[in-house]
């Protein structure tokens, strides 16, 4: 399945939504759309929604730690949300095994 990018609100946090395979040929949209948000200097949350994302390349995974950083380092933040509750699905298994859950901000739910 190609990937989809669904930019919504939550209250002032963009949640971009991101379904589908995040693979070489679809990371230029993925990144296009961060570096979107990325530019809006007002944003002090940018909150990337993997919660129905079905393959993550190392690509993908670039996009997402180098956003991360840039953020980081204007005290701004990525929050990664992944409401699969299932600990053996593919994205939690990879965040854990790449060591990115204990990097990157990755939550359940958004508060």
């Amino acid at each position: 399945m190609a990937l989809e990018i669904t930019v919504k609100a939550e209250g002032t946090d963009p949640i971009l939504e991101l379904s589908g395979k995040i693979v070489d040929v679809d990371v230029k949209k993925f990144q296009h759309k961060m570096d979107h948000l990325y530019k809006n200097k007002e944003l002090g949350r940018v909150v990337v929604d993997v919660t129905r994302a079905d393959f993550i390349d190392s690509h993908g995974l670039g996009v997402i730690v180098y956003f991360h950083t840039l953020l980081q380092k204007e005290k701004r933040t990525l929050v990664i949300l992944n409401a699969n509750p299932d600990n053996n699905s593919y994205l939690n298994r990879l965040f854990e095994v790449t060591n990115l859950d204990k990097v990157l901000n990755i939550v359940s739910k958004i508060n």
